[in-house]
């Protein structure tokens, strides 16, 4: 633990109050400590680079002989934390407490990273709820710009986690912006207390979940995954449901009882319920909502899936973990960490191989932009698409990355003279909201198509076997009126 003064690594800002000393946490998992005060940043100073390279996340590092403790799994190296203050990272966290303006806020956040010259890319949500950040740059210019954050009023609790990007920046580009929701949730976030920690769930560190998980097929504990359903396909805990929504976006948060999950339809109100996402904000949002239904036992994730595959490995979890970044997915055991490609939760969703490979791939028609899972062969066969319809759709312009990644913008793909003329055909003057959100519409056509059907099949079946039930049920009564006539003869 190093003390560190502001006072004596930034310039006295106008404004701002004098700096007390400041307790740097050194763990993987980044905790304050109970009595952090609120000074101004520490800039990145040469005392601050030699502590994070030398101490940052000391109890990931091995012990002596290579071994690992005794009770725990091995860390594979994509959950390792980085201690060179030059190597790239990805640093996760969200903070719900109380924003008195926001807007200011954000342009004050906009203001420091500039000041310092801060080469940070990636999301900065801030609200009057409090903040939800995902970003990445070298280790020193991303723990420069949270630990200023956590000095700031409300968010001396602060916590955060450091995840290695060997491959340089995982985001394209900053987005420092006010969102009067932190994330997308049918009805917004506001009419929900969820920066009151007594109206959230019962946060569990991981290796209390570890041993609660274990026995909930015993006890009849609800795990509810609160992920978009392409999450769960990569990964999820053994005994959880596939959302039955596509995105978070469309999770119930109707008055009527049956507006929840469907794991949670006709469930006793003091079932218990396991909640768990990536990173622990739509559980803590979510849980607000679910207590105003009634739920009193319910149990969050404590700094989400991938806190527990670094504090408590891969048990009782199945698949890597989807994860929103230029990664894609990050493996939750050893057997991944060759560079090779990550196991998936499900079968290849073109031909149902049970080879399927991650990360997943968007669909190389832009039109279709389908995010899906397949295996080698159909990456292949397929060129980056989803389907053969997609391979001939006449906007085929992007490149097929098989091996997962994101896509730049569409003018990217458009230097070549042939392509030109092609991406031209259809973009009209509509705009990239009115592209989106037609894109949008037709894949919510297409999977109401694809439901529709579902009941069509489920309708017919239950048909049939409502006629065979009443054939059997005409054979029983036949077989009854027939046994007295029988009596009556004999």
């Amino acid at each position: 633990m190093l003390k560190l003064h502001s006072s004596q690594l930034v310039p006295q800002a106008k404004g701002l109050h004098r700096a007390q000393p400041v307790s740097v946490s050194v763990l993987a998992v980044h905790s304050p400590p109970a009595n952090a005060a609120a000074p101004t940043a520490p800039r990145v100073a040469p005392e601050w680079r030699y502590t994070q390279s030398r101490l940052l996340c000391r109890s990931a590092a091995p012990t002596s002989g290579g071994a690992t403790p005794a009770g725990t799994s091995a860390v594979p190296p994509q959950l390792v934390p980085p201690t060179d203050p030059n190597s790239y990272c990805v640093l996760n966290f969200y903070h719900l407490t109380p924003v008195e303006n926001p807007q200011e806020a954000v342009e004050e956040h906009r203001r420091f990273i500039e000041r310092l010259g801060l080469d940070v890319r990636g999301r900065i949500y801030i609200s009057s709820q409090g903040m939800n950040c995902q970003y990445g740059g070298t280790l020193e210019h991303c723990t420069a710009y949270v630990e200023w954050v956590r000095q700031q009023p409300g968010f001396q609790t602060l916590r955060y986690t450091v995840w290695p990007s060997p491959e340089g920046h995982a985001f394209p580009k900053l987005r420092l912006k006010y969102k009067p929701n932190l994330i997308s949730l049918a009805g917004g976030m506001e009419a929900l207390p969820i920066t009151d920690p007594a109206a959230r769930a019962t946060p569990l560190e991981p290796a209390a979940w570890r041993d609660m998980i274990a026995q909930a097929q015993e006890q009849k504990v609800v795990v509810l995954d609160v992920r978009n359903d392409y999450e769960w396909d990569a990964g999820h805990f053994v005994g959880a449901d596939r959302p039955a929504e596509e995105v978070f976006a469309e999770t119930p948060v109707g008055e009527s009882e049956a507006e929840v999950p469907q794991p949670l339809q006709g469930r006793d109100p003091d079932t218990p319920v396991m909640m768990y996402c990536t990173g622990g904000i739509r559980c803590d949002v979510y849980s607000t909502f679910l207590r105003r239904k009634g739920f009193t036992n319910l149990y969050t994730l404590e700094g989400g899936v991938q806190t527990y595959l670094r504090q408590a490995g891969g048990e009782h979890w199945k698949g890597s973990l989807f994860v929103f970044d230029g990664r894609m997915a990050i493996s939750a055991n050893k057997d991944g960490d060759d560079g090779g490609p990550l196991p998936a939760a499900v079968a290849c969703q073109a031909c149902g191989s049970p080879d399927s490979q991650l990360p997943h791939v968007n669909c190389a028609n832009i039109d279709c932009n389908e995010l899906f899972i397949a295996c080698a062969a159909c990456k292949t066969r397929l060129q980056g698409c989803c389907c053969e319809e997609c391979m001939a759709a006449p906007r085929l312009l992007r490149p097929a990355k098989v091996d997962g990644g994101q896509y730049g913008a569409w003018g990217n793909y458009a230097d070549r003279d042939e392509v030109g003329p092609v991406i031209s055909t259809g973009r009209n003057r509509e705009g990239r909201v009115a592209r989106r959100a037609r894109r949008r519409a037709a894949l919510k056509d297409k999977r109401l198509g694809q439901i529709e059907e579902k009941l069509s099949r489920k309708k017919m079946v239950r048909e049939a076997m409502a006629r065979v039930e009443e054939a059997e049920a005409a054979q029983r009564e036949k077989s009854v009126e027939q046994g007295p006539r029988m009596a009556c003869a004999q």
